[in-house]
């Protein structure tokens, strides 16, 4: 199945916030996010290196937006601010 372009701008921004957040020191990676909300990495791994047929877990986006303050307006539409107010 494919993934259709907006959701494949969805797991892109996705990954773009992961790499903010380590640029920020707030996570150390990739690894590190995922050992923290028992997510299997390969799986996220094979999402990031195919996001046109791989599908994003709506709740991988739920945890940026719950322990990160990623505000989901920016990761589901690219509008607004990277971080909730």
């Amino acid at each position: 199945m494919t993934i259709s372009p907006e959701g494949v701008n969805i797991t892109r921004r996705f990954f773009e916030a992961i790499e903010t957040l380590k640029a920020q020191k707030r996570i150390r990676g990739l690894q590190t996010f995922t050992r923290e909300h028992g997510i299997n990495r390969r799986n996220l791994q094979n999402v990031r290196a195919n996001p046109s047929n791989s599908f994003l877990k709506p709740e991988w986006i739920a945890y940026l937006v719950k322990d990160y303050n990623v505000s989901a307006e920016w990761i589901l539409l690219g509008t607004g601010d990277f971080f909730r107010r």
